[in-house]
């Protein structure tokens, strides 16, 4: 039985705020009493239709805990549900957003429903709260209701952001601003670049050859401006707001390619070049820039934002004596200024003068006399008496290897000839829409490389002149350009020649409306086998031509000019075409390859079967210099008409 009186004591006690015994017996504690969940039947606070989460929400309220454990004093605390803990009574106030520098130093501002006020308004808003700095507003421009826009300075870019909600519109609602990292977009027009061109016209010193584009986007020239009036604690102060619909930064590649192009085209003897405060980082995009500014001597690029000095091998090869990088974060990689010299000179071995401090002079051998450079040529053959015998041997090759039937080759291979084949694009120009996919090529390339595994790199490498033949015989029908071909004899004895072609080549029969053109690079190790020559080892390499080889391509006359040493094709009327050529080694040509040889003269002259034959004998069966011959006097009317008939 309880005690008397005890619940009242109890209320009492808590009541008053008094210590309250927890060490008790648990039937001291408060009763707990559980009723029906279909509602009371005196129409109780738990009836059928109450909210349950109101009423257990009041019920907690109720019971209030006194956390200060004093006798009677303290401040009393409830528990706040379904309120956030930011809101919590004594709590910090959130303190303001920090802004952090982006990577290129940009930043894209948002206004969300901007679209709904004037943008003079805007304007005249952002400059009397960004003051006493400048405000410049760079590619301003709308989707749907929110207005977008970029600034290049961190302070304006945080400032911004601190108007956000802060600021009261005409309608009543607050101003709302998103800032974050980002770079406008660039559509290199005819207008924009011609724009450009004005702007770099004006900043071009002709007298010193001198062009500064120091804050290149920044120029006058490429802005326009709106004028306010605005009101100070004093005066009233006119200010003027320049925003930009046209973005030409130089860090962005397709705009600095385009300065370099009208460079090209207008000011080629230019010699000093200022990039300073561009916010330019790389420079791997350039390609050849040698060719745009091949007179380059000065070149600043102070308060950017490159990082490594890897970056300035685009400019490797130029004249430069005078470099200006300070302001880079390069600059702080290295700890002594001699690896900074040291690294730089790696690249530039002219220059004598380093972030504005003249450098000591290089340290170089003391040559007394200057040795003059050997001429470059297209060709380099070692030896005058294997020049007639390479050239026969390369006509009759690849006579054969245009043919269509590439069976007779077996004669020109070893019995036990090795052959390596390997395939690439070129560097920069991909496997995409716009080239000629080498796809054939892929499954055979043996580029120890990419082919890692070892029975993979055995099985790829033909061995044998069978395998050798069925594999070239299989590949692509083609179109050399002989008289277009590069020829270097580097070793010729009477054991062994080494030869190394290089040249263009058409794929036929592929599908395409324009044949592709293809870059070929052979070495080719010969041997002297019974009276004619034979491939012991080859390595052919198969690319696609760049654009300025394919242009240059089969543009050589017909008639291709004879090696000196060899003897030319008759000039007199009175000559036949059957020309008894010197005896060289050759491979020996079975009678089918013969064959094959007069069917195709036939077809390609017009002659008879017995013309035919003249003339391919006449010139030692050498396919090309026979048809050469017969195009030499078919042109001078010295081929009589029996030839002809049939």
């Amino acid at each position: 039985m309880p005690k008397p009186n005890y619940n009242k004591q109890f209320v009492r006690d808590r009541d008053s705020g008094g210590d309250r015994d927890f060490g008790g017996d648990y039937r001291n504690d408060r009763r707990v009493t559980f009723k029906p969940s279909g509602g009371s039947r005196h129409g109780g606070k738990f009836g059928k239709n109450k909210d349950w989460s109101n009423a257990i929400r009041s019920h907690l309220e109720e019971e209030d805990i006194d956390m200060n454990l004093q006798g009677g004093s303290g401040k009393s605390f409830k528990k706040n549900y379904g309120k956030k803990k930011g809101n919590r009574p004594g709590s910090p106030a959130p303190g303001p957003r920090r802004l952090f520098e982006g990577p290129t130093g940009w930043y894209k501002v948002s206004i969300p429903f901007g679209e709904k006020y004037d943008k003079s308004f805007l304007l005249k808003l952002f400059v009397e709260n960004v003051a006493p700095l400048s405000f410049w507003p760079i590619s301003w421009h709308s989707n749907g209701h929110t207005v977008f826009f970029y600034v290049d300075d961190q302070k304006v870019a945080q400032k911004l952001l601190d108007l956000d909600k802060k600021v009261q519109l005409p309608n009543g609602f607050k101003l709302l601003v998103r800032v974050q990292p980002g770079t406008p977009n660039v559509d290199m027009t005819s207008s924009t670049k011609e724009k450009m061109k004005l702007v770099m016209a004006k900043r071009y010193n002709a007298a010193n050859k001198a062009l500064d584009l120091t804050k290149f986007h920044a120029d006058p020239d490429l802005q326009a401006r709106i004028h306010f009036l605005i009101k100070l604690k004093f005066c009233y102060v006119v200010f003027c707001v320049k925003f930009q619909d046209c973005f030409c930064a130089l860090f962005k590649p397709i705009v600095f390619i385009a300065v370099l192009d009208i460079i090209k085209e207008n000011i080629p003897d230019m010699e000093a070049l200022c990039l300073n405060d561009n916010k330019v980082s790389v420079f791997g995009f350039l390609k050849n820039v040698q060719k745009s500014i091949p007179n380059l001597k000065i070149l600043h690029l102070g308060n950017n934002k490159i990082r490594d000095l890897m970056q300035l091998d685009a400019f490797i090869g130029l004249p430069i004596v005078e470099l200006f990088l300070h302001g880079n974060p390069l600059c702080d990689k290295f700890k002594e200024q001699s690896s900074y010299i040291s690294e730089v000179r790696k690249r530039f071995p002219k220059c004598m003068k380093l972030d504005g401090i003249d450098l000591p002079p290089p340290i170089s051998f003391d040559i007394t006399e200057e040795t003059a450079i050997p001429e470059t040529r297209d060709r380099f053959l070692c030896s005058p008496e294997g020049e007639i015998t390479v050239r026969r041997f390369i006509d009759q090759y690849f006579a054969i290897y245009d043919s269509g039937n590439r069976q007779p080759l077996l004669e020109a291979y070893h019995e036990k000839a090795m052959f390596s084949f390997t395939m690439c694009y070129p560097y920069g120009l991909g496997k995409d829409k716009n080239v000629a996919w080498l796809n054939w090529y892929q499954t055979d390339n043996r580029n120890i490389l990419r082919v890692p595994d070892i029975d993979r790199k055995c099985k790829l490498l033909k061995q044998g002149q069978l395998s050798v033949v069925s594999f070239l015989q299989d590949m692509p029908e083609t179109k050399h350009d002989i008289n277009g071909f590069t020829i270097d004899l580097t070793l010729y004895t009477p054991q062994m020649l080494c030869l190394t072609i290089s040249g263009m080549f058409k794929e036929l029969k592929t599908g395409h409306k324009v044949p592709p053109t293809r870059f070929f690079f052979r070495t080719l190790v010969i041997v002297p086998v019974g009276s004619g020559l034979c491939i012991a080892n080859e390595v052919c390499h198969i690319t696609n031509a760049t654009p300025e080889q394919a242009k240059e391509a089969f543009k050589a006359p017909s008639l291709s000019a004879p090696i000196p040493g060899t003897s030319a094709p008759p000039s007199t009327p009175e000559a036949s075409p059957v020309i008894h050529a010197p005896p060289v080694m050759s491979p020996m040509l079975d009678n089918n390859t013969k064959q094959e040889m007069i069917n195709q003269i036939a077809l390609k002259t017009g002659m008879n079967m017995e013309w035919s034959i003249k003339c391919l004998e006449g010139n030692d069966w050498d396919f090309v210099r026979a048809c050469a011959t017969f195009d030499s006097l078919q042109s001078q009317g010295a081929i009589p008409a029996e030839a002809f008939m049939k």
